[in-house]
């Protein structure tokens, strides 16, 4: 597990995440006598979490009220790089200061490896909803301002035994309600299933970030997806909720991904950013592998960081 109380953050990076300039952040940091981890290289200078988190608060223009703060990754399919996403979406909103719940709903437990929580002693997802534990007792926090409720194998078990629960499609709902108030924000990341448990997390959440390949079969899977999203709404007599959908993995030279993202533009353009993508970086990658969100390690003009500050800002946007 990263020890986030060792690491710390450029101020360009800073001034990327607070969408101000450099001079901004200096002048912040300067103002309230917040001194770097380390003296070295001006440019090179990094601060600690806590005072990153003070400083980005401040400094980043939020006017509105967050309404909907508790978001999904999800898609039926698997290798889109949703658990990488809601990674890097949770960790850099917590950056910015605000207060963040992440949840894995994934047997497979990547996200949960990625804080390094892949233990099986852990009290997880499946412990809160059937095991009877209170949230506090199964949420770990990663550094001041992001706390986790993990995942194991053993919520394979969930979808048998949550089917035996009145409500069943609300349970998550019921088990959370009472810490939603201590969060800004609460990402769940999801498995690539139709499962009862995905349908708790669509019930749960204000807003669907649906992780989407630029590649043509991805999009064959999207159909079907939303399809059967409206289906389960209109069951539940439920008003649909917000759809985000996220092209990842795009590549700039291929064929293959200009066409997925007109086909995108052309069917779901009420639903994606205009002319965004997250482009395909080695440093997303490598940051899933260390367990760091690329903050804290990204080297100065790295696309990745680019990509996911931009999409961090929409988030909280379209959360307003």
């Amino acid at each position: 597990m990263v020890d986030y109380n060792v690491e710390g953050i450029t101020q360009r990076t800073m001034a990327q995440l607070a969408n101000v300039s450099q001079s901004a952040v200096s002048r912040y940091l300067s103002t309230n006598n917040i001194l770097p981890i380390e003296e070295g290289n001006h440019r090179n200078m990094r601060y600690n979490i806590a005072h990153v988190r003070q400083a980005i608060r401040a400094l980043f223009d939020l006017d509105k009220k967050i309404i909907k703060k508790k978001h999904s990754f999800y898609n039926f399919k698997g290798g889109t790089g949703k658990t990488s996403i809601c990674f890097q979406v949770a960790c850099h909103i917590a950056l910015m200061g605000f207060n963040v719940l992440v949840i894995d709903a994934d047997p497979q437990a990547h996200l949960s490896v990625s804080f390094g929580l892949a233990n099986d002693e852990n009290l997880t997802l499946y412990d809160l909803i059937m095991g009877n534990q209170k949230p506090e007792n199964v949420i770990h926090t990663i550094f001041n301002g992001l706390d986790c409720i993990p995942s194991n194998l053993s919520l394979t078990r969930l979808e048998t035994e949550i089917s035996q629960l009145p409500k069943r499609e609300e349970r998550l709902k019921i088990d959370l309600e009472s810490i939603e108030n201590n969060y800004d924000f609460i990402f769940v990341d999801t498995n690539p299933t139709i499962s009862i448990l995905n349908r708790n997390v669509v019930t749960y959440v204000d807003v669907l970030d649906i992780v989407c390949e630029t590649q043509p079969y991805s999009l064959n899977g999207l159909k079907l997806l939303m399809e059967d999203l409206n289906r389960f709404w209109h069951h539940m007599r439920m008003a649909p909720k917000l759809i985000n959908i996220i092209p990842n993995k795009y590549e700039d030279r291929t064929t293959n991904a200009a066409e997925a993202m007109t086909v995108l533009k052309m069917y779901y353009s009420e639903y994606i950013k205009e002319n965004f993508a997250i482009r395909r970086s080695e440093d997303i990658v490598t940051s899933a592998k260390i367990g760091k969100p690329l903050a804290l390690f990204a080297k100065k003009n790295s696309i990745a960081v680019e990509d996911i500050t931009e999409l961090v800002h929409y988030i909280i946007n379209i959360s307003c």
